[in-house]
């Protein structure tokens, strides 16, 4: 009977340690709360002499901190854009805020 004591009770420890480290296992780093994904349409803003931005279909206005790639530079284009908000920076377009590409694609 003591055998069968020591037993039950180590599968027990075993099944509560197993269970609190799947509890504790979730991401170690909040989401980047900088990060933008979203769908847009490129547009040529006539102001501030003129430049290349993506009208997201979140109804903001991203301004790509270096312009955007002459591949990219066509009226109306539709377009999946991957940025970083930079807050840090500041602009003369005040057209919306300025981000950094980091992927942008063809839709």
């Amino acid at each position: 009977m003591g055998l069968r004591l020591i037993m039950r009770l180590r599968l027990t420890v075993v099944i509560l340690v197993v269970t609190f480290l799947s509890a504790c296992g979730g991401p170690t780093a909040p989401e980047d709360k900088n990060a933008v994904l979203v769908n847009g349409t490129v547009r040529f803003m006539t102001f501030e002499g003129g430049f290349w931005a993506v009208r997201g279909d979140d109804n903001v206005t991203y301004d790509p901190m270096n312009g955007l790639p002459a591949t990219f530079q066509v009226e109306g284009l539709r377009v999946r854009l991957a940025a970083k908000l930079r807050q840090d920076l500041g602009g003369v377009h005040m057209a919306g805020p300025i981000v950094e590409i980091v992927t942008i694609t063809k839709l």
